[in-house]
């Protein structure tokens, strides 16, 4: 069973025919008007009680002349404007029955619809002198009274001033499609810069990470081979280290090389400042004073793996930074940390209001937050949470490298310091 929109449909699809095949439809409106106004001229009816001129050799293919240049309206308006138009004054001089003004009004809409500029203006003020003095002789040769003139003249007023509006509103349609799509370049350009510089600032974060966990080695590989013939357990002890530190810089690298992109060099003020870790998650938070914020952390944060530490402190900066942008007025934000042997879970909810975009359009922090927590192949979930507001929820994998401490690692390091210092007496 058809629907009901059926008939509709069917209805339209001539309509729709004719504006997407615009030189079609002239060239039928063109003998449309050439067929009417022939046959007036054959028939020639007595209208008004007015006679015509009978047809003759020469009168039928004026009639035709007449209608037959619609057919270019839209390509050429200003040449079939002034042709009609000088043709059809041609016919009622000469008395001959046809359609009118009626190719005139056409010809006069197309020209103020599809043709701009001086030479328009020009066109116009023409066909409206020539027009106005047959016009205003035929009231002088009482041929035509007031009533007519005034109808006439206010018809083609009328249908230049529609064309002339039709045009306008196609420009103005055409400039907005314009701004829209350099707005749409624009915005794709500035989100590849952001994105672009995003990734590089976790790149210049990771760069970090891995050169201090390299620096380490190179110590600890100084204070073996300088304590490997005297005191073979303390070589063994910083052996054992450049092992663990060293495969904990094979994963730091993978991350690396999945973000790293060419991009402009870092200020001089990101490459001096310190990364930040969870340890100062209290500062970040108590600097939000804006925010009604509650920090609860469970386990123990301070001996992580360098990236984990780093990626876990960028999220909760990141997000407390959407809900400052994206949450309206939020009455509760609650960021929750909790350490376990071989996973960190970060969870951050608020009640504000949401986020502009849906996580199918997700903003330039979050992309950046997944870029970073795929780096230590974690994972991150960001969304509508029921009940209204947003969250957070990342998981970090830790894994063996979280066995490592500080204090582990103090007394090589200090040995190395020292073997180092006196090696470059």
């Amino acid at each position: 069973m058809s629907s009901p929109d059926a008939p509709r449909s069917r209805r339209l699809q001539p309509i729709v025919w004719l504006r997407t095949h615009e030189v079609a439809a002239d060239a039928l409106l063109a003998a449309i008007l050439t067929v009417v106004s022939t046959a007036f001229h054959i028939i020639d009816p007595d209208i008004d009680g007015e006679s015509y001129r009978d047809p003759t050799w020469w009168t039928i293919p004026l009639v035709f002349a007449s209608a037959i240049p619609i057919a270019w309206r839209r390509r050429q308006p200003i040449a079939v404007a002034v042709l009609v138009v000088a043709i059809q004054v041609t016919v009622l001089i000469a008395n001959l029955s046809d359609t009118g003004l009626l190719a005139v009004i056409v010809a006069l809409y197309s020209l103020s619809a599809y043709s701009s500029g001086r030479r328009r203006t020009q066109s116009a003020v023409g066909i409206a002198f020539v027009l106005a003095v047959v016009l205003v002789g035929g009231v002088i040769t009482n041929e035509l009274d007031i009533s007519a003139l005034i109808s006439i003249a206010v018809t083609l007023v009328i249908a230049f001033v529609l064309g002339d509006n039709l045009r306008r509103r196609r420009e103005a349609a055409t400039a907005l499609q314009d701004r829209l799509d350099r707005a749409e370049r624009e915005r794709e350009l500035v989100a590849h810069q952001r994105v672009t510089a995003e990734r590089a600032r976790i790149a210049r974060e990771l760069h970090d990470v891995v050169a201090h966990s390299v620096s380490v080695m190179v110590i600890q590989a100084a204070a073996a081979r300088r304590n490997l013939a005297t005191s073979p357990d303390v070589a063994h002890e910083a052996l054992a280290n450049i092992e663990t530190t060293g495969r904990h810089t094979m994963d730091e690298l993978r991350g690396l090389l999945g973000v790293l992109r060419r991009t402009e060099q870092p200020s001089l003020e990101s490459e001096l400042s310190p990364q930040p870790t969870l340890r100062s998650v209290h500062a970040l938070v108590e600097s939000a004073g804006d925010l009604p914020v509650e920090l609860a952390v469970s386990g123990n944060i301070d001996e992580l793996p360098t990236g984990v530490d780093l990626t876990g402190y960028r999220i909760v900066q990141e997000a407390l930074t959407n809900v400052r942008r994206h949450a309206g007025q939020a009455t509760s934000i609650e960021v929750r940390i909790d350490r376990r042997d071989d996973q960190l879970d970060i969870e951050i909810t608020d009640d504000g209001r949401g986020a502009a975009a849906d996580e199918g359009e997700v903003g330039f922090g979050i992309v950046g937050m997944r870029e970073r927590v795929e780096a230590t192949g974690g994972t991150v979930k960001a969304g509508f949470r029921p009940g209204g507001g947003w969250q957070v929820r990342a998981s970090l994998p830790i894994g063996r490298h979280a066995d490592r401490s500080e204090a582990e690692q103090s007394e090589p390091v200090d040995t190395a310091q020292s073997n180092v210092l006196e090696a470059r007496r």
